[in-house]
């Protein structure tokens, strides 16, 4: 069983982790690694230590970490944990870029540990049903998917000038590509691997920020069917949803109001709700990560998927660069 555990960056999904981390495993030693910069936050009594650097931690014993500073540290924070032996769960997007992806895939094939990436809503019990679904014989043949997900920036974090955040700032990885990024890692594993990409990417400059807020992407999957994308936080009304339009219904998945709906071409339509309740993805993650820790179990999220979401990105970046579709690999 794992011991100590380091947060590295206490912003507000750090606070979140180190929440739920004591949460889980009351016990556990908890170390928080900040810059110094930040303001001290309510979730520090639950920690044992506050250090200001990895090799802090490092010798204090880490034998974990959930890394949530922003993207573009990720990589190099990694790296240097793994060379030492530590696990780590990394916060989506893996990074900002694939500078340095290879340095990290081989610094965890040495290493041989844990390397988790944190696109959560692999844990949503509606996702879960809605990939289940997906294989059951009655929805006949996918024919097209329809992504669409939006939100509106400022709202994200109340009491934040959004415009000074991680979001809006693209040194730091921000832009609605890798904030939004849940999709693209959820269109791979619902469907696979894809063939090709065309991408519009705009700025609309409502809300007066450098970064993208919205883009349209087209898909062809490997099997040959189309899956539109649509991402955007620029929008009032508070979208998350991917139907599966098929030869015998549609298939929907409403993340926000957490509801799987079976709509067959004959017969009733058919509604599964689930919780909602935002902490229980996050919760049942840690879960997830302490037990490829001590049970040996693979990763929902390796990094390879991790860096195959950074993949998409470029090709998409490539696309709206170009104009044209973009093959990927």
């Amino acid at each position: 069983m794992i011991n100590k555990i380091g947060i590295i960056g206490l912003g507000s999904i750090g606070q979140r982790h180190l929440r739920l981390a004591k949460e889980l495993q009351p016990k556990l030693n908890i170390i928080a690694v900040r810059s110094g910069l930040g303001k001290k936050v309510e979730e520090e009594k639950l920690l044992n230590a506050v250090v200001h650097s990895l090799e802090e931690a490092i010798d204090y014993g880490i034998e974990a970490a959930i890394i949530a500073t922003p993207a573009v540290h990720h990589v190099q924070q990694a790296i240097e944990l793994m060379e030492k032996g530590v696990h780590v769960l990394i916060e989506k997007p893996l990074s900002h870029s694939l500078n340095n992806i290879n340095e990290l895939l081989k610094a965890q094939k040495k290493s041989k540990v844990v390397g988790l990436v944190g696109y959560c809503l692999r844990y949503n019990l509606g996702a879960l049903k809605f990939n289940e679904l997906l294989n059951n014989n009655k929805i006949g043949q996918i024919l097209h998917v329809q992504v669409d997900c939006g939100s509106y920036l400022p709202d994200w974090r109340q009491g934040k000038d959004y415009r000074k955040s991680v979001s809006a700032i693209s040194e730091l990885g921000g832009g609605v590509l890798l904030e939004l990024s849940h999709e693209l890692d959820y269109i791979r594993w619902f469907f696979g691997d894809m063939k090709n990409v065309y991408a519009n990417i705009h700025k609309s400059n409502t809300l007066d920020i450098t970064v993208e807020d919205f883009v349209d992407m087209i898909f062809i999957s490997n099997q040959g069917f189309p899956v539109s994308l649509h991402l955007d936080f620029n929008s009032q009304s508070i979208r998350r949803n991917c139907i599966a339009r098929c030869s015998g219904g549609d298939l929907v998945w409403d993340a926000v109001h957490n509801k799987v709906i079976w709509r067959p071409i004959a017969g009733p339509e058919e509604v599964k709700a689930y919780e909602n309740e935002r902490d229980y993805i996050y919760m049942d993650q840690l879960k997830h990560f302490f037990d490829c820790i001590e049970n040996n179990k693979s990763p929902l999220v390796s990094l390879f998927d991790g860096a195959a979401v950074l993949s998409l990105i470029k090709s998409a970046k490539k696309s709206n660069k170009t104009g044209r579709k973009v093959a990927l690999a």
